[in-house]
């Protein structure tokens, strides 16, 4: 053998190993794309880089993306190189019709067939890599395989049904119809394939990819997923790509405009397909815009941290003198439902903290003070069966003069909200008119993202199947409060009493403020007073109800 030939050789065995080891080096040497004028050897951006390594990493990933973003793409390529130097991979790809599903196929098929041959698994010295192919599937010399499928509307539950899929890819996941059902028949197996991928070392894992749809029908399985993984709940790590991440997009500046234009400048589409806005359905609690500003005005956290089974998220630091509001919502530990919390700035209505969690109540009760000692102000706790425990430990304690307590009977109180056939339509109404007005208040994509699943069922608002609505109930408790029984402290304080003002402002539309002066509203104010220290206000009176 010729010491060329030779040095040849020994180079292709390192570059085979390097590029195995490498996903990033194999991508970006060896991965052509066909593109109009010849093939183009494909360039991943940063941002698609850090895609796939959040997919080896954490093994289920959900992406919202924007289109054109380069994620399917990248996502055929990742694909590509799993089947070419992993022995007996198996890949599912489940898209939205039978055609999607051909064009996945064909892009992985084309980028494994422009590989050199030195690279590409064989049987013997001069076979080609690929056993068998087809449309839709194909089998490698190395016993890896494809499958890819749409989703049959007639038998859902046959999708990819006997295949041990070891990586599963489900593309544009919210605009598949009956996915759900298709969902339930793969899991089991796909359980028990990656279990044995693992085992033997075979990259493995699920990836679910889509443009935001609608929180309904077609879109609801993808949104609940998307919710649950911004919540921290379940497998899957959210990742998002927006078009401003991708070079290419954001350093053009026709490609938006030709983008408007392509929707004929329609904005609804523009919010949906650009800006990765979720569109509410018909039966949605908000409309469609108060969706989109709720999604717009979300901001990351200043600081995050694990408290006990759940997780914290803080928006604006303390300050002191500053009034908040506290609501809280107790649930059991196990169950569908999450304890949680949400402080709103009274005067402001800024949102400033958050916290949810399933947890012991007991452990509960000790965050709910921790909340209390950071945002001094107003503590609203729902007296149901578990918020009775949470309700008398804290009342029990320091904080009790910060609990709210509603009227009982002519000049009794007790502490804690009751949600009835009275209370109920108006935290409702209190929800509706704050949010409506002011979106910008609501500061988590994660209480953002209940708000909009919110759906009015026979006139009953709550949360759609599969998804929660605790932090939102939380902010209808201090919305509620705020709207129709706020507290004040009575004293000669300028700043509550504008404050009030306000909200009689907001309430009472129709009546004539002029001849309410901080006079009429003081002498108003200790006339309906049942216990003083504690300054809780029978405000319904102002509003005639």
């Amino acid at each position: 053998m010729k010491q060329e030939t030779k040095d040849i050789l020994e180079w292709q065995v390192e570059e085979y190993i390097r590029c195995k080891n490498d996903f990033e080096h194999f991508a970006k040497n060896y991965i052509y794309l066909e593109l109009t004028g010849g093939d183009v050897l494909y360039t991943p951006y940063q941002k698609q880089l850090e895609f796939i390594n959040l997919v080896q990493k954490e093994k289920h990933v959900i992406v919202l993306k924007t289109r054109q973003t380069g994620i399917s793409t990248t996502t055929q390529a990742y694909c590509a190189w799993l089947l070419n130097f992993f022995d007996n991979a198996i890949i599912g790809v489940v898209s939205k019709d039978g055609q999607e599903s051909t064009s996945f196929s064909r892009c992985i098929r084309s980028m494994i067939e422009k590989l050199p041959i030195w690279l590409v698994p064989k049987k013997g010295r001069e076979s080609w890599c690929f056993d068998k192919r087809s449309e839709q599937s194909f089998i490698l010399s190395n016993g890896s395989k494809l499958f890819v499928a749409p989703v049959n509307p007639i038998a859902p539950e046959k999708t990819l049904r006997g295949k041990p899929v070891t990586f599963l890819v489900i593309d544009e996941a919210s605009w598949i119809a009956k996915i759900d059902r298709a969902w339930t028949a793969i899991v089991p197996g796909l359980s028990t394939a990656q279990r044995q991928a693992r085992v033997s070392g075979v990259p493995y894992g699920t990836l679910i990819i889509s443009t935001p749809n609608k929180t309904m029908g077609t879109g609801a399985w993808y949104y609940s997923r998307y919710s649950k993984a911004i919540n921290k709940e379940g497998i899957f790590k959210p990742c998002v790509v927006y078009w401003k991440d991708i070079p290419e997009l954001a350093n053009d500046p026709l490609w938006y405009k030709q983008q408007c234009e392509m929707f004929d400048n329609d904005q609804r589409q523009i919010e949906q397909e650009l800006e990765l806005k979720f569109l509410p359905s018909s039966g949605s609690f908000f409309d469609a815009q108060t969706c989109l500003k709720l999604q717009e005005g979300s901001i990351e956290p200043i600081e995050t941290f694990k408290l006990f089974n759940g997780e914290m998220w803080k928006f604006q630091e303390p300050i002191p003198g500053k009034h908040y509001i506290t609501g809280v919502d107790t649930a059991p530990e196990f169950g569908s439902d999450k304890s949680a919390i949400t402080i709103w700035d009274y005067e402001t209505l800024d949102q400033v903290w958050e916290y949810q969690s399933k947890s012991q109540v007991r452990d509960f009760i000790k965050v709910v003070k921790y909340a209390a000692a950071l945002y001094p102000g107003t503590i609203v706790i729902e007296n149901n069966s578990y918020g009775n425990q949470v309700m008398e430990e804290v009342n029990n304690s320091d904080f009790s003069v910060m609990m709210y307590k509603e009227k009982r009977g002519e000049n009794k109180k007790a502490p804690g909200l009751s949600t009835n056939a009275k209370t109920r339509p108006l935290m409702i109404d209190a929800l509706y008119s704050y949010i409506t007005q002011y979106p910008e208040m609501v500061k988590s994509k994660r209480l953002a993202l209940e708000l909009i699943g919110l759906v009015d069922k026979n006139g009953r608002v709550e949360a759609d199947s599969g998804v929660n609505d605790d932090l939102a109930l939380t902010l209808s408790f201090c919305m509620y409060i705020r709207k129709y029984d706020p507290p004040l402290f009575i004293e000669n304080n300028t700043t509550a009493q504008n404050a009030f003002m306000d909200i009689l402002d907001m309430n009472n539309s129709d009546t004539s403020h002029e001849l309410l002066d901080n006079a009429s509203i003081m002498k108003h104010v200790k006339e309906n007073v049942f216990d003083y220290e504690d300054a809780m206000i029978n405000t319904l009176e102002f509003f005639k109800r």
